[in-house]
Parts: structure tokens; sequence; C-alpha cells
């Protein structure tokens, strides 16, 4: 089969670096903590619970960074996309706490982000865009800004490892058992952790079955060629803050450093079986990402003829109210999920993984409104 990197096209920023084996895996042995799933959140988890002494393991089907935390746009927004949260409510500031003391190279920028919006009429911030035929305005920023996903995601797990965390990659869970004990399968291992975190969000319900019910799609980003200085000025983009609309058609966009602009949109829903499998230069997914091309190229005057250096997608996962994930499973209390970040992970995936770190480390109670017996 496929890659799901090959398939999904490349983001326009290197992976970095592979990680350095793990000189201890043939002793990881019955971990106290099993982590599965190296995105953002199981490798913030894996951080937060080796800074406090607590030996975890995680476990990646394929690389770190390889699904959605490295296939993300990289927007750093505010709590949850179901709004502000009980203890996920300053996310941003702890990210950027996060980032400054494990000195993660990441292209963290926090500048804010504009919420936008298609008018008929035209207020006074108004973006110098003809998008679905109306024009754009600056709602207002709210707090976030940008980041590097594949970098931050590969600097957590590094600084995880240096702590004692081991982080095993191409190691596929291929079952969870909870009786007669907790217990993982991983290939011809049997392992019994203490506790076991489930960290797959659009995989959350494949991994688990029996898990509340997650909506998973495949989403779509393109990066056309670096724009002069004069020509991101004319789109109105010179000022390097991220943006995304609060309305119909959906739109997120942000520049990076080579002078690039990412704009993204689209969703192909589907069961993560079939998204995994999924080429997006073919079927629905290509014809939404032309869609896309097209969409950008109308936008302003200036961006008529631009090319795109990169186009790809990457899976995310919703609940029906945009509520994430973040609790203990009910028929074991030692089995934690989070995810169905619906678009939101980012800043809030590393505060989750935090929060799990605190719940098994010091017992404290994870948030209610993220129970798994909504």
């Amino acid at each position: 089969m496929k890659t799901a990197r090959f398939q999904w096209g490349e983001p326009p920023w290197p992976r970095g670096s592979e990680l350095a084996p793990s000189s201890n895996l043939s002793t990881s042995g019955n971990p106290e903590v099993a982590i599965i799933g190296a995105g953002l959140t199981g490798t913030s988890t894996a951080l937060h619970l080796a800074r406090r002494g607590i030996r975890a393991v995680v476990y990646e089907a394929g690389l770190v960074a390889d699904g959605a935390s490295g296939r993300t746009g990289g927007l750093v927004l505010e709590g949850t996309a179901a709004g502000p949260l009980d203890e996920v409510d300053a996310c941003v500031a702890g990210l950027e706490s996060l980032v400054a003391e494990e000195r993660i190279d990441c292209d963290l920028a926090l500048t804010g982000c504009w919420e936008i919006r298609h008018r008929s009429s035209a207020p006074e911030k108004m973006l110098p865009w003809t998008d679905a035929g109306r024009p754009v305005c600056i709602v207002k920023n709210v707090a976030g800004g940008v980041v590097q996903p594949a970098s931050l995601t590969m600097g957590l797990a590094r600084a995880a490892a240096r702590v004692g965390a081991i982080i095993r990659e191409h190691a596929r869970v291929t079952r969870i058992s909870f009786e007669p004990e907790l217990a993982l399968e991983v290939g011809s291992e049997r392992i019994t952790p203490g506790h076991t975190v489930i960290a797959t969000n659009a995989w959350i319900n494949a991994t688990l079955p029996d898990t509340p019910p997650l909506s998973s799609s495949l989403t779509f980003a393109c990066a056309t060629e670096p724009l002069d200085t004069s020509t991101l000025a004319a789109i109105g983009l010179d000022q390097g803050i991220p943006f995304y609309t609060t309305d119909l058609p959906y739109l997120w966009g942000r520049t990076i450093a080579d002078g690039r602009v990412i704009f993204g949109s689209g969703l192909v829903l589907g069961e993560p079986s079939d998204l995994e499998n999924a080429d997006v230069r073919e079927g629905e997914s290509g014809a939404v990402l032309e869609r896309l091309q097209h969409r950008v190229r109308g936008l302003h005057p200036s961006l008529a003829e631009v090319q795109f250096s990169a186009v790809w997608g990457g899976l995310i996962a919703f609940s029906d109210d945009t509520v994430p994930l973040l609790g203990a499973h009910p028929r074991h209390p030692r089995v934690m999920v989070s995810g169905g970040y619906a678009g939101h992970g980012v800043a809030l995936s590393v505060r989750a993984g935090e929060l799990l770190a605190l719940a098994i480390a010091e017992n404290r109670p994870l948030p209610k409104w993220g129970s798994l017996t909504r």
C-alpha cells in the first residue's frame, strides 16, 4: 500500500531529521503509560509525564508527525472550535512557554489571527478580495498565530525522549483489551501498561470502537509559489497575519517565511480506513483541490496566474457539537482518550497532553466537557 505521505501530498515544510533510535527499546517492556499516536497530543502527553518521572512509551503506526499533526496548516488558535472551555482557555500562552522552555525551533509567531467574513457591503477593514462574488472584511484579530507544525511535533518528541520517554515508530497497536487485564497487542508483543492514552484523533473510533462517534474527513490546502513583497502587499497579506472565515464558504490561510501563501478549504467525509487510502490528486479529493486553486486565483488580480508549489491533505475529526473528547473510557478508568479537535488542534492538543499527564500523575480530574459518556 502507498504511504499516506505519498498519497496525501507533501506540505511545504520538511518533517525534519529522523528521531534518534531509543537506546532502551529492548527494555521498553510494560510501560507505566502506553500512548497510542505520536502526533501533538501523544508527544505532549509523553513529555509532560516524563517531566514528572513517569515512564511512557509512545506507539506510532507510521512516523512522528506523519499524520494530521504534521499536515495541519499550523494556525495557532485559542480554545476549541466550540468556543472557550474550562481549563483550555489559555492554550496559546501555554504553547509559547513550552516552546521557549524546550527550545523548540518551530517558527512560532503569535501575531494574532484575523477572523474574516463575507459582506455584501464594504465595512472599514476590508481585504482587497472578491470571494464567491462578495467582498471580504476583517471582523477582528483574535489570540493566536502560526507555527511550523511538523517541527513542533518533532520537537516535542525529541524533548520527551531527552527526559526518558520512548518513541516507537512503525509500531502499530492492533488490539486493545480490557479483560482480564488492560493489554495492548503491538505486532507479536503483548503489553500490559498501567495506563493507556489513545491519541489517534481521526482514528479514535477505529482504535477503540466503543468510543463516542467522531466524523472523520480529509481537509485540503495549497501553497502558492513564493510571492514578492509588492504582491503580498497588494493582496493584503504583507503583515504575516493568518486568517479564517467565520461564515461560508470557509477559507483559511497564512504566509510562510519564503513568501508563499497557504490557502485551505474543503472536506471529504468518510471512514478513516478509506480516507487513509485516498489519493488527493484523484477523484473527489482532486476535484476539491482543483476548486480551491481556482478560488484562490479569483481572489485578486495579482493571483490570477499564480502557480502552486504544493497541494496536500490531512485527516481531521469532529464531534456533532465540535466539543473535543478528553476523558476516561467508561469501561476502564485507566484508559484515556483525547481528540476530535475540529481544526483547532495545534495549541489545544498540546494542552490536552498536559491535562492527561496531570490526570495520570496527580489524579487530577479531567474537564467534564470532555467526558466520553455524553
